[in-house]
């Protein structure tokens, strides 16, 4: 009898169990709130892209919640909780419940980020918090124990990026975060002795990382990289390995703005003891990793003439054309933008109108309407006008081009002082000035410079009896390498390269130019 009363009790119970479901916003609730309000422990809100203006506020329950957005990556299809009334503490405010998975959302406006209070055991990631309003605004508000939050990015945020609060806490670890010009980086207010802060990038905050109280010395704080703060660290004491460089953000717009060139001192550098890169490689510091097995997305460059074929008159003229940039959607892209005149007479002039670290992203694209001014002086003839995409000076990627003919006056005057060309449509408008259409090309190497001396910018000249791969570098009397304005093959011809030395001290330095096995140099003098 008590062996059957069990089976009963059993089978009643198995009845009475409540499965975990899945609950999809807007689909089946018009709200994030709602959809919380009709859960249960353990069960899983998935909210579709859009923009949602009501606030989930949480007290006690449910437990173990899963609450994903669609993510932050993607420029199109995000999951965006904008601006709220002042009423309410966070974009998410949740307290005193225990278990909760929050990722994939990006918040931006009004009052906190993420507020939580006397809560156990959440695991924040992937959440993009921007340009928040509030003067006491942080992007997590920190109260509780055993938070893990990790792939975040932290912008703007008025107090801090990520914030602990006062009563005593412990099994805190933030890792591969990314937070930039907050007013505090992270804020530790509360005795926290475990917390790890690792792989972490903190950079133009007003103090990166700040002890206000509690510091034990027991905290793992290492393999960050604290850069440009007002105190890159405060109150405390970090571990060995961090660093304080320039991340090397792509720069652009949204979240993407804070992936990694392929230069940053943070790719590798983050602690050997986690986990590696989905790459397979060493951890990288900052929420996203660079990918070393991926190349870079596939370039090419589409130059047009607007009304083709172009002739300038005689007393000179402008024509239009576009320039259409496309990265293939095999991965992004970063890279230089630069053009070259060749003229009649075999002179090169370039780098010109050069456009540097140019972002795009897999399948994203530039276009361009510009234009292109030559003088009445400019030498008659036919010119050709070449674009290149690539990692200037060193490599091209991708290039294109098109001619045009400037037809020539009576009498076949030239005054080469008022010879030139303009270029306008991208930012700042260039005018480069040409060479006398008379100077016949010499049939040697050679290299020349004007001005010189000169401050702070010159203009190397350098001849090239035929095609090959050409260095020109700037070094100063130590032997030591101060620039390189060419590492590549070039046609045969006339060419030029500018040097600007705003950034270094007055002084001799030499100008090496190397072709095949044959070498040329040139004296300079920087006056300041």
């Amino acid at each position: 009898m008590k062996s059957l009363l069990a089976l009963l009790v059993v089978a009643v119970l198995s009845v009475c169990t409540v499965q975990a479901i899945t609950i999809y916003v807007p689909q089946n609730y018009p709200t994030i709130g709602a959809a919380i309000n009709a859960a249960n422990d353990g069960d899983s809100i998935i909210v579709g892209p859009g923009i949602y203006d009501h606030a989930p506020i949480v007290y006690n329950e449910p437990n173990n919640i899963t609450l994903l957005g669609n993510g932050f990556m993607g420029s199109q299809r995000t999951t965006v909780l904008g601006n709220f009334s002042t009423e309410v503490e966070g974009k998410f405010d949740i307290r005193y419940v225990k278990g909760w998975e929050i990722g994939g959302f990006e918040l931006m406006i009004g009052h906190k980020g993420i507020n939580t209070e006397g809560c156990n055991g959440l695991y924040i990631h992937d959440i993009y918090v921007h340009d928040v309003t509030w003067n006491y605004a942080d992007g997590v508000m920190v109260n509780g124990n055993n938070y893990l939050i990790e792939r975040c990015i932290f912008q703007g945020c008025p107090y801090a990026g990520l914030e602990i609060w006062y009563p005593a806490q412990g099994g805190h670890e933030f890792r591969n975060n990314t937070i930039v010009d907050c007013n505090n980086g992270v804020l530790v207010r509360g005795s926290t002795p475990s917390l790890v802060l690792k792989n972490n990038i903190i950079t133009d905050c007003g103090d990166g990382v700040e002890f206000v109280g509690g510091w034990s010395g027991n905290e793992f704080l290492d393999y960050n990289d604290a850069y440009n703060n007002g105190d890159n660290w405060s109150g405390c004491t970090p571990g060995p390995h961090n660093i304080s460089a320039d991340p090397q953000f792509v720069g652009g717009v949204g979240a993407q703005q804070y992936m990694l060139q392929p230069t940053s001192p943070c790719i590798d550098a983050g602690d050997p003891n986690s986990p590696l890169d989905p790459d397979g490689t060493i951890a990288d510091i900052g929420c996203f990793y660079f990918n070393q097995n991926v190349s870079p997305g596939q370039l090419t460059l589409d130059l047009e003439p607007v009304n083709p074929p172009i002739i300038i008159p005689v007393q000179g003229g402008s024509f239009n054309y576009t320039a259409t940039l496309t990265c293939d959607s095999s991965n992004y892209a970063l890279f230089d933008a630069w053009t070259e005149l060749l003229l009649p007479n075999g002179y090169v002039m370039g780098p010109l109108f050069i456009r540097s670290n140019i972002f795009l992203g897999p399948g994203g694209s530039i276009f361009r309407n510009l234009s292109l001014y030559v003088s009445s002086w400019a030498m008659p003839g036919i010119y050709g006008f070449r674009g290149y995409l690539g990692d200037y000076p060193d490599s091209v990627y991708a290039s294109d081009s098109f001619t045009f003919e400037k037809l020539a006056g009576n009498g076949g005057m030239y005054a080469p002082s008022q010879a030139y060309v303009t270029l306008s449509g991208w930012g700042e408008a260039e005018t480069v000035y040409l060479p006398d259409g008379e100077v016949a090309l010499p049939e040697r190497l050679e290299l020349g410079c004007t001005p010189n001396p000169f401050n702070p910018s010159t203009t190397l000249l350098f001849s090239l009896p035929a095609a090959g791969p050409v260095t020109l570098k700037i070094y100063d009397l130590s032997g030591r390498t101060v620039a390189t304005l060419l590492d590549r093959p070039l046609e045969a011809g006339i060419h030029t390269a500018a040097f600007n030395a705003e950034d270094i001290a007055s002084g001799i330095y030499l100008a090496v130019l190397d072709w095949g096995d044959q070498r040329a140099n040139q004296r300079l003098m920087l006056l300041k």
